[in-house]
């Protein structure tokens, strides 16, 4: 099963939970503070809430240090990620790799993409109460995604929750709450899409993708999200072997390649 490897980082990262959870790629260490002590939430509850909102069978969940110094729980499944407010237990954003779109084909109508949005806010127990919604197709590196928002119907019209649908399919594939942390930015490019960005960028032939991996990372200024793509040249002699390995970074936004290696 693939896994995606996230790292959840504040301007000022603090050390993680001593136990590993799959799916990580970061290392997790105690707390150096010897004065800190846990959030109300625990993993397990993080766990379980992140599970039942994202609409998977189980994820693990390991604490991290969020945007602001903020209590986080990073929650993993396969091609699933959630984040946790660790004070209130509250689903901040969700992600699911697998649904994301590859291409910028529409054929699910608006009102199609308003209906999945608005079950699934049923399906977490959220209400939009006053919220004004609005839908609308937004594009990055030749992908698009219907992004679904509910925002204040005063005189600044301030978005407080968003979901986002691919248009091919229909599906709902982020979510995030915008209520207390406004500077959440959800992926929208597909592993598929990005590996076909990061082998334009490297432009070798016959450069095979040998991994893909989505990473969301945060400071005090925002969200970013990249596909990390590792790329090489199967060996001539050898199974399973690649020559000239490559690593490429694609931003999951706007579809940005970056060359890390090569």
């Amino acid at each position: 099963m693939r896994r995606i490897a996230l790292t959840l980082l504040g301007a000022m990262l603090l050390a993680l939970l001593s136990a590993s959870v799959s799916g990580c790629g970061c290392g997790c260490t105690s707390p150096a503070d010897s004065s800190w002590t846990p959030p109300p939430i625990t993993s397990e509850q993080a766990a379980t809430s992140a599970a039942k909102f994202a609409g998977v069978p189980s994820m693990s969940a390991q604490l991290a240090i969020g945007p602001s110094g903020r209590s986080w729980y990073q929650a993993t499944a396969a091609d699933a990620v959630a984040f946790v407010d660790g004070e209130s237990g509250v689903v901040l954003e969700v992600v699911l790799a697998d649904q994301m779109p590859n291409d910028a084909t529409v054929r699910v109508a608006t009102v199609h993409a308003r209906a999945v949005a608005e079950a699934f806010l049923r399906h977490a127990g959220l209400g939009t109460y006053d919220l004004a919604e609005s839908a609308q197709v937004v594009n990055g590196g030749g992908v698009a995604a219907y992004q679904v928002s509910w925002l204040d119907s005063g005189a600044v019209a301030t978005p407080r929750l968003r979901i986002l649908v691919n248009p091919s399919t229909g599906a709902v594939f982020a979510f995030a709450d915008l209520r207390s942390q406004p500077n959440l930015t959800p992926p929208i490019i597909g592993r598929t899409r990005a590996t076909e960005l990061a082998i334009g960028a490297l432009g070798i032939a016959g450069e095979t993708v040998t991994s893909a991996e989505l990473a969301m990372t945060f400071t005090e200024s925002g969200q970013e999200s990249t596909w990390q793509v590792g790329l090489g040249i199967p060996s001539a002699t050898q199974a399973d072997v690649y020559e000239r390995g490559a690593l490429v970074s694609v931003d999951a936004v706007t579809g940005l390649a970056t060359i890390v290696k090569s």
